[in-house]
């Protein structure tokens, strides 16, 4: 397998998917709503802590992380989809957040931050999408920028999803285009394991790896991911 041709193609078909305009909600998942409250209560905090998304999209949880008085930063493969994080925050009169906020095009694979940057970085269903080799630098690059003691908060699928394993196979559990089931259309896809995240997530500490389960489709379908919380050691 050519990784990087691979890599360059999955760049390209994201660029082009957020071309046609936001596809999903506007709004963050509200695990990700309530890890945020548990975690930061203090508002006055909240203000001097920096949080970066990997793989923003249009920018629903930059968007709420604003709100909540982060400084944020954002990275996406998509010029279309950096633009639209913009866009929202202007049309929303968050223009100090705008001014503050660090938004970035580029392969979130090799993070353009320095070490030690961020307090909270978080990943809604991006990291899911690439290839084994791809993920292992993502996670890698999440620990190196976080400080230590920052969280780390993710969603990615579980292989129970509807589905997730048609189409083509581009490596041991990566896919490209699965043919049926709620990731139609959404490009290569990577389930995991509970042993292989585990892994994955071996460097950090106060791991946990919760299972959400729901259907779709007047239960048709079924839609299983990880939430995962975890800390960079201090």
């Amino acid at each position: 397998m050519d990784t990087i041709n691979v890599t360059e193609q999955n760049i390209a078909y994201w660029n082009e998917f957020f071309a046609l305009g936001p596809r999903w909600s506007r709004y963050p998942p509200e695990e990700l709503v309530g890890f945020v409250a548990r975690t930061y209560p203090d508002a006055e905090r909240r203000r001097d802590l920096r949080a970066l998304e990997v793989g923003c999209g249009p920018g629903p949880n930059l968007w709420h992380l604003a709100r909540e008085g982060f400084t944020i930063a954002g990275i996406d493969g998509s010029a279309h989809a950096v633009q639209a994080v913009r866009e929202r925050l202007r049309e929303e009169g968050m223009d100090a957040a705008l001014q503050r906020a660090d938004l970035k095009i580029g392969n979130f694979a090799s993070l353009p931050w320095s070490d030690r940057s961020f307090d909270l970085v978080i990943d809604v269903e991006a990291i899911t999408h690439n290839t084994a080799l791809v993920i292992r630098s993502v996670i890698a690059e999440v620990f190196r920028v976080l400080k230590p003691g920052g969280w780390f908060f993710s969603r990615m699928f579980h292989a129970d999803t509807t589905g997730i394993m048609s189409g083509v196979m581009v490596e041991a559990g990566t896919m490209r285009f699965p043919e049926h089931g709620p990731l139609v259309g959404c490009g290569l896809v990577h389930p995991f394991a509970e042993d292989e995240l585990a892994t994955l997530l071996s460097p950090f500490c106060d791991v946990a790896m919760e299972l959400i389960r729901r259907t779709g489709n007047n239960r048709a379908t079924h839609i299983c991911e990880w939430v995962v919380q975890a800390r960079r050691p201090q």
